[in-house]
């Protein structure tokens, strides 16, 4: 029973429980009953599963499986992601601290193929090749250009090795994360994205790309990045929000409580307060600066993460996008 549940659990890892359930015919409750040992597996359970994902019931019984055990081509797991995506990102040449709120011109586009050459070093085959820091209107039409090659290597080769700093690299995965690496003769940067746990056809999703900025300082910069194979139909300021992950809430409803009767006594109490203009001027400027400095301090990120929840949020957005 104990080496069942841990290739039951293989199994929902790789395909989800509720894939499972779907392609067995059973309950999603009785699955997660034979995950935790509550209820033994019916014969007929195993069947299911045997012709679903063409299982051995022996091996799944008495030894633990893996991939290869399950038969899955070796093109099967990876080939879902070839094709072309549009990034969307910001532009890090910006200095840190020197951006306004709100300020969209920071963001800035790309493209990025994913190709099956099987030439290629990467034992799974996939090349990636890149540009990056295009205009929105440049990147959707590369987008259609790219897409209308039908994956076609050589094409996909030639289109891009036409533009100076063209990046290359290899995209790979394991279960639950995607690496794109990619570089140039002057840069390198590695873009790292949920996997979706199925075999279904890539879309895309957030993730993070780590590289070094531009401008006036080359330092490593680490920002979200959209990763997508559809142009969204949406202004520039809903991307630039998307990609801020919403604009955090700062609740400062006690310092102002407490700037205002600060006020109240240096300027409107009865009794005085024996300070000069200046000196009253400065014990309000103090102030004032002591609650935004704190507020700063703690509703600053001190690490970024994307989230199962936040990645499905764009998955979903990414799928349900208005295009032509």
């Amino acid at each position: 029973m104990e080496t069942f549940k841990k290739n039951l659990k293989f199994l929902t890892d790789l395909y989800t429980q509720k894939d499972v359930a779907e392609k067995t015919g059973f309950s999603a409750s009785s699955i997660v009953n034979y995950l935790s040992g509550k209820s033994m597996p019916s014969i007929m359970f195993l069947l299911e599963l045997k012709k679903a994902y063409k299982i051995d019931i022996d091996q799944f019984l008495v030894a633990e499986i893996d991939k290869n055990s399950l038969n899955i081509s070796s093109n099967e797991n990876h080939t879902k992601f070839i094709g072309n995506y549009i990034v969307y990102y910001y532009n890090s040449s910006a200095y840190k601290g020197k951006v306004g709120s709100y300020n969209y011109d920071i963001l800035t586009f790309g493209i990025i193929s994913v190709v099956n050459d099987v030439d290629f070093s990467s034992p799974k085959g996939l090349k990636s090749y890149g540009i990056f820091m295009v205009s929105r209107e440049k990147a959707e039409e590369y987008l259609k250009i790219l897409n209308s090659y039908n994956n076609d290597i050589k094409k996909i080769n030639q289109f891009y090795t036409q533009f100076e700093n063209y990046y290359w690299g290899n995209l790979e995965q394991n279960q639950t994360q995607i690496f794109v690496s990619l570089k140039n003769n002057n840069d390198k940067c590695l873009i790292i994205l949920n996997n979706p746990p199925s075999n279904k056809r890539y879309i895309g999703g957030l993730g993070t790309v780590n590289s070094i900025s531009r401008g006036r300082e080359h330092v490593p910069c680490i920002q979200y990045i959209i990763f997508s194979r559809i142009a969204f139909n949406i202004p520039d300021g809903e991307i630039y929000n998307l990609l801020a992950l919403d604009i955090p809430e700062v609740n400062v409803k006690n310092e102002i409580t407490d700037l205002i009767n600060l006020i109240k006594r240096l300027y409107l109490s009865p009794t005085k307060s024996g300070l000069n203009e200046f000196q009253q001027k400065r014990i309000v400027e103090d102030s004032i600066q002591n609650i935004i400095s704190d507020a700063i301090d703690s509703n600053m990120f001190r690490f970024a993460k994307v989230s199962n929840m936040e990645d499905d949020n764009y998955y979903r957005l990414i799928k349900d996008a208005d295009y032509e």
